[in-house]
């Protein structure tokens, strides 16, 4: 290091409370790794105004990360004007979650931006799409997409050596983002298997932590995915509000807001006991809100809303990190196509199928073809680590902080 090289003294911002998606980690790890930046943390679940402002001073930047916005706003907005106010650190922020939520207003998210005066808003879309959902949040919007931990996700052994076909942990997507494309893909592979002659293990009411689900994916020649986000993005939530509004009218008895005082309480238990308690909640009598409105079934909310709802002029879908942790073990991905970022292409770093899965069983022919599918996930995994590790994302960072 250069006697005249001085690091950009950093504070990361993200809302840790149990159960968190693991590539905040991924984010925290590789800014606290990049040789550009001097980092400390601070978590705004417990951060209070004054603590904020005095460190602020301390600190030439500011990074909120994507769990700041992405499922409450509670810890922000008490925050927001104490960020406002700062005197010289860069602010960026990460954002979570960027779809139009029933429970989480996009109206607010840029309003709060606005209110911190942040400098940078880094989406996860690609830049076009940002621009559209976060113009009048004041701020310069870059496109910074996740990427690959190659540590956390290594090349798993040789696919002959694999247990499964293919392998699936996550959640169903909720009707209200207006397609069903993901829950399809599953439900067809799952029906299908045997007929197919595949072994798979396909379960979308769970997730893994970080090292369970890249062991999980070393144990698959294969898995199956579809970009993140949604075709009807929304820059006033007039739509959303609508769907919001017809899932309440179908709720009965006693049901649990997720704005309520004791949504707020359970988001600080223990993983083990938030699983106890939403297993409770979804056997009734009390309920939750948001358990009841994944119920509602997709065609009704696409019938009464989404068929004839106009589309944005940008395209609203986007790249996920669950896409590059597949490629870090070098687990071959069947996905429907899409542009994820212009990062991946289709028969080049994934087998690709239509949306109506007419030509799945094709798709499934080139699956089978072990030299194809083992080179694919070769091509897909040095293409990946030329460009799309973290640690290349924490250099965009530093050069948009300037």
């Amino acid at each position: 290091m250069s006697s005249g090289f001085s690091r950009m003294r950093t504070l990361i911002l993200a809302l840790e409370y149990p159960h968190r998606a693991s590539y905040y980690d991924d984010w925290r790890d590789a800014f606290c790794d990049s040789p550009q930046l001097e980092c400390a943390f601070a978590n705004i679940l417990s951060l209070q105004p004054r603590e904020l402002a005095r460190r602020l001073e301390e600190h030439d930047a500011v990074i909120m990360l994507h769990s700041c916005n992405s499922d409450t706003l509670e810890f922000l907005a008490p925050l927001a004007p104490v960020l406002g106010a700062r005197k010289r650190a860069r602010l960026l922020t990460f954002v979570g979650n960027e779809f139009n939520s029933p429970y989480v207003s996009l109206i607010d998210k840029v309003r709060l931006f606005r209110e911190a005066r942040c400098d940078i808003v880094a989406t996860q879309l690609l830049e076009e799409a940002g621009r559209f959902l976060y113009a009048d949040s004041g701020a310069e919007v870059v496109s910074i997409p996740h990427a690959l931990n190659p540590r956390a996700f290594r090349p798993g052994p040789e696919h002959a050596a694999r247990r499964l076909d293919l392998g699936v942990r996550g959640y169903r997507y909720p009707p209200y983002l207006g397609d069903d494309d993901r829950n399809r893909l599953l439900d067809f592979f799952r029906s299908n298997a045997a007929r197919m002659g595949l072994v798979v293990d396909i379960a979308h009411d769970r997730r893994l932590g970080r090292e369970g689900w890249a062991q999980f994916l070393a144990d698959c020649r294969g898995t199956l995915s579809t970009e993140t986000g949604s075709w009807y993005l929304d820059r006033d939530d007039a739509l959303v509000r609508r769907v919001y509004a017809h899932m309440a009218a179908r709720r009965s008895g006693l049901v649990i807001g997720n704005q309520s005082v004791l949504r707020r309480a359970a988001r600080r238990l223990p993983s083990p006991v938030k699983a106890a308690l939403a297993a409770v909640l979804k056997r009734g009598p009390i309920k939750f809100e948001v358990f009841e409105d994944d119920n509602v079934p997709f065609a009704e909310l696409y019938e009464a809303f989404f068929r004839t709802a106009p589309r944005p002029p940008v395209y609203g879908k986007a790249v996920s990190s669950r896409h590059f942790d597949a490629v870090g073990t070098k687990t071959c991905q069947i996905m429907v196509r899409g542009r994820f970022n212009d990062i991946l292409t289709a028969e080049e770093h994934y087998i690709g199928v239509d949306a109506s899965l007419a030509d799945a069983a094709e798709a499934v022919r080139r699956f089978r073809d072990d030299g194809l599918r083992q080179a694919m996930a070769d091509a897909a995994y040095e293409h990946v680590m030329s460009a799309h590790t973290y640690a290349h994302r924490a250099r965009d960072v530093v050069r948009a902080l300037g």
